[in-house]
């Protein structure tokens, strides 16, 4: 039997990357005929980061926005979870790289990571109702901040012509 997931969303922000990736760009990348990828995909473009984008510039800037949408302070955060499947360093990870670029570094704010690839949101989004239903926080941001273009392979268009860079924040 399902069971609702016992949270409310109060706020959400994104970030996408500046640099606009036409999908003629990635069929020639990929030596794919014109055309192709969006025939099969349906994908005509896509964000790429730029290197000065990292995970947690972008993840930061999503959670500025979802912050901002809440109506609350950044410091009545309880938690910070990072949820994504390309990490910018090993440690630390970029969960605290998030909380200190929110200007948050010395807040004592708990903050973790959780990696399960391409369900990793999803898998953070469930562990936060369990978080927030045991009463252990109140607030919780929840950052997915994804850089999947570097790790594009052009030998499998197939997941090549889909991926793209991008970041998205709630306040639970």
């Amino acid at each position: 039997m399902q069971q609702p997931l016992p949270l409310k969303i109060l706020g959400v922000g994104r970030y996408l990357p500046q640099r606009v990736v036409p999908s003629c760009e990635v069929e020639n990348l990929c030596q794919l005929p014109p055309g192709w990828i969006e025939r099969n995909s349906g994908v005509c473009e896509r964000r790429w980061a730029n290197a000065d984008e990292t995970n947690s510039f972008m993840g930061a800037a999503a959670a500025q926005e979802a912050i901002a949408d809440a109506g609350i302070a950044a410091t009545a955060i309880h938690l910070i979870i990072n949820a994504s499947g390309s990490a910018e360093q090993a440690i630390p990870d970029t969960a605290p790289l998030i909380q200190r670029r929110l200007g948050l570094g010395h807040s004592g704010i708990a903050c973790l990571s959780i990696h399960a690839t391409c369900l990793s949101f999803l898998v953070a989004l469930d562990t936060c109702a369990s978080l927030l239903a045991s009463g252990r926080y109140r607030y919780i941001l929840l950052v997915t901040s994804e850089i999947a273009s570097v790790g594009l392979n052009p030998a499998e268009p197939e997941s090549a012509s889909l991926l793209g860079d991008a970041a998205a924040a709630v306040v639970l």
